[in-house]
């Protein structure tokens, strides 16, 4: 996602496809189970919940199975929207949830108002202007509600990977291709030795071979610590009140604060 639709890597394509030949019930209950794990099913009952970058639609979906009262999912990607339709018809098709093509950095954002959950993971960090994003998404929470964000962990191979990132958004679809087929590879391999648990098992119901493709040609790609967020969002009148460690040390860290 970057800002209005000047993408490097269109992710809506990505979540089609994996939505069309990977995405099954068992996937869906997964990340159905994962968000409520996250965020805690009380919370989201009865909620007004907003799923920025909303990919294949499946969390703002399973939210709204979850008890949420009202439903918005948005996206910069038509791909991601259409893929999201599609799936409320597959897995809800009569769930308070609408989907729409937006960016969080149009000007009429700030007119969705204030709301209960404010949802975005995975998302602010392909924006191109991270802390700026995350700046609006946090003044669309309520008082005394949620905003929940996963933001890639700063390591010391994240300059490395910007890198990769740049040059697989550069190169001709062939050697995309090849690279997608080699990195799965790696990264199966390097996840194994770090996690000691099945790579290709993903506990919020997603695709490994389509998290790969999602991997390398994320671009724009930033990336913070954990104080670095936190100490941010308390600047502005939230409190973390659970933090999960991503299982490799450039995967997301989850946050979810509370807006005090």
């Amino acid at each position: 996602m970057d800002e209005k639709k000047n993408i490097a890597f269109n992710f809506g394509k990505n979540w089609q496809r994996f939505s069309e030949t990977s995405l099954d019930n068992r996937k869906f209950e997964r990340a159905l189970s994962s968000l409520e794990q996250l965020i805690g099913p009380e919370k989201i009952k009865n909620s007004t919940f907003l799923d920025i970058g909303c990919g294949s639609g499946i969390f703002a979906i399973a939210a709204s199975l979850a008890g949420a009262k009202k439903v918005v999912g948005i996206d910069i990607s038509r791909e991601s929207i259409e893929a999201s339709i599609n799936n409320k018809k597959k897995f809800a098709n009569q769930s308070a949830v609408d989907f729409f093509h937006k960016s969080i950095f149009d000007d009429d954002i700030p007119q969705m108002g204030k709301l209960d959950i404010v949802y975005s993971w995975g998302v602010l960090h392909h924006t191109g202007k991270m802390w700026k994003a995350i700046d609006i998404a946090s003044k669309l929470v309520a008082p005394h509600s949620l905003f929940v964000i996963a933001i890639y962990n700063k390591h010391w191979s994240s300059g490395t990977w910007k890198l990769v990132k740049r040059f697989y958004n550069a190169m001709p679809k062939f050697i995309q291709w090849l690279m997608v087929w080699i990195f799965y590879i790696i990264i199966a391999a390097a996840k194994l030795v770090v996690t000691r648990k099945n790579p290709f098992k993903k506990r919020r119901g997603m695709s490994f071979y389509y998290d790969v493709i999602d991997w390398l040609g994320g671009w724009p790609y930033e990336y913070a610590g954990r104080e670095e967020i936190i100490n941010h969002l308390e600047k502005k009148g939230f409190k973390c009140v659970k933090f999960v460690k991503p299982p490799v040390p450039t995967g997301c860290n989850e946050f979810v604060f509370l807006k005090i």
